[in-house]
């Protein structure tokens, strides 16, 4: 596995254990239920911690990934950057306010900023995929076919590497 490859091996995780963070305290609160409330605040501490993780994976992927790719990807992975963080760091506060809670059913406020730090997670994830799937990111040219080479930023002269943030033209 290369440096690059570690960001999008974890990615998953924490989109997962927030998520079901949410959807667990929605039910704890619906149902009454003080043991799922213990539930959600154990995956929405498990999801932060791995969110911490996985972006600085997708720090050291940013710095690493030997491919090319679009200006406009580039771009986009400081505003990937930023919703991810926003939503990890409302996670984190989340988080606290229910360990400190224990006792209590999640209160209306943290669900409302659960569900604000699920969308720009969901926003996040989606600026992610962009980027691999539209502006080539980490994508190996020499694994394309033909036809998807010609597409490909490393043929076009407008290469961009992240290392660096430095423009490397070919």
């Amino acid at each position: 596995m290369e440096p690059w490859e570690i960001h999008p091996s974890l990615v998953h995780f924490p989109i997962a254990l927030l998520t079901a963070g949410l959807c667990t305290d929605v039910y704890a609160r619906a149902r009454g239920n003080l043991s799922a409330g213990h539930v959600a605040t154990g995956l929405y501490v498990a999801g932060v911690v791995m969110g911490l993780v996985t972006g600085l994976a997708g720090l050291l992927a940013f710095y690493t990934v030997p491919s090319a790719h679009t200006e406009q990807a580039h771009d986009q992975v400081v505003w990937h950057l930023g919703l991810a963080l926003v939503s990890v760091v409302l996670f984190a506060g989340v988080a606290w306010m229910r360990w400190r809670g224990w006792r209590e059913l999640p209160s209306v406020g943290s669900l409302v900023v659960s569900l604000v730090a699920v969308g720009l997670l969901t926003a996040a994830g989606y600026l992610g995929g962009h980027i691999v799937y539209h502006g080539a990111m980490g994508v190996e040219p020499g694994l394309l076919s033909p036809q998807l080479t010609q597409h490909h930023p490393s043929g076009t002269g407008e290469a961009r590497y992240a290392s660096g943030g430095a423009d490397h033209r070919r």
